[in-house]
């Protein structure tokens, strides 16, 4: 069975698809599995066990890691990831690899189609088809996070809040729309959120991340610029603080503790800007926050039009 070493380099490697990993040891293991048990029908006298058959989609994860996730009635692997090893594996599932080569298999490749063309019809601006595409994705899988990503953008594109709220709601309990995977997605829905001067949601869409994530500056940052937009410095700040914890050097971060202190002493570039005063307190730690990166700091104060510089780009 697999154990997650790549030694295929040099050999004729076959096409990917199709149950792999049973019977050649260098192939991660990628299959279709069934488990039965046992259910109590009726009561007293009558009562009876009664055994049901369950299937699943096994994932090799690592050497002795193997993510498991139930298979629905539209024959695609759904909901979250649970962790088993191999001596589990072994003793309580069953190989189905006919049932993985003619129903799992064909039913994920067309899952993955209807997605690719939601994708693409929404980056050609077409967003009815788009819509029409993440729609029937979800109508396979209610839970697809690339699905619900995408109708989301979808919605925030066209000025929706109302639906968009309601895929918010979804996203935001979904801890696998946060991961790696989903990462181009994630930032992006993110910014549309603020954009959109959904700021609570944003707010909230970002604390979620952190609890979720791997410490990791640009969430933080992501974070602090939502606080800005709702006007909070202490909480602005606070999570800039962060954020430079990590990477003191951050742009962006420094960026807001410059703003912070400008507007301090500016009450004219604050009436231009529509911010409230910064508090004392929080002046003085930005400052200070401010004298630890600014060797590396462009110190021009860049605010158009549409709010606060180009920091978009440090959304990654």
């Amino acid at each position: 069975m697999g154990n997650g070493r790549d030694q295929n380099a040099g050999k004729h490697v076959p096409a990917r698809g199709g149950c792999t990993g049973l019977d050649n040891p260098d192939e991660p293991l990628k299959c279709v599995f069934s488990s039965i048990t046992s259910i109590k029908v009726g009561t007293g006298a009558t009562a009876k066990k009664q055994e049901s058959r369950l299937l699943w989609y096994i994932k090799q994860r690592g050497v002795d890691e193997f993510g498991v996730r139930k298979i629905n009635p539209q024959f695609v692997p759904v909901g979250e990831e649970k962790i088993i090893d191999q001596e589990e594996l072994l003793s309580d599932y069953t190989p189905e690899v006919e049932f993985h080569n003619a129903q799992v298999e064909p039913a994920m490749q067309k899952l993955r189609k209807t997605l690719a063309k939601g994708d693409k019809h929404r980056e050609k601006g077409s967003p009815l088809s788009a819509e029409m595409e993440y729609t029937k994705a979800l109508d396979v899988d209610e839970k697809n996070v690339r699905a619900m990503f995408g109708l989301g953008l979808v919605y925030l594109d066209r000025k929706d809040k109302e639906k968009s709220r309601v895929v918010f709601e979804d996203l935001v309990g979904l801890k696998a729309a946060f991961s790696d995977k989903h990462k181009h997605l994630f930032n992006e829905f993110g910014i549309a959120l603020r954009k959109n001067e959904l700021y609570d949601e944003a707010v909230q869409y970002y604390t979620r991340a952190v609890e979720l994530t791997k410490s990791d500056e640009n969430l933080y940052y992501n974070l602090s610029r939502a606080f800005y937009e709702k006007d909070d410095w202490e909480h602005c700040i606070e999570f800039a603080s962060r954020a430079l914890k990590i990477d003191i050097f951050h742009e962006h971060a420094l960026g807001l503790c410059k703003l912070a202190v400008a507007l301090s002493a500016d009450a004219s570039l604050r009436t231009k800007h529509a911010k409230p005063p910064v508090p004392d307190e929080v002046a003085k730690r930005a400052s200070t926050l401010l004298s630890n990166g600014e060797e590396n700091l462009d110190m021009t104060i860049e605010i158009g039009p549409g709010g606060l510089g180009d920091a978009d780009r440090s959304e990654l």
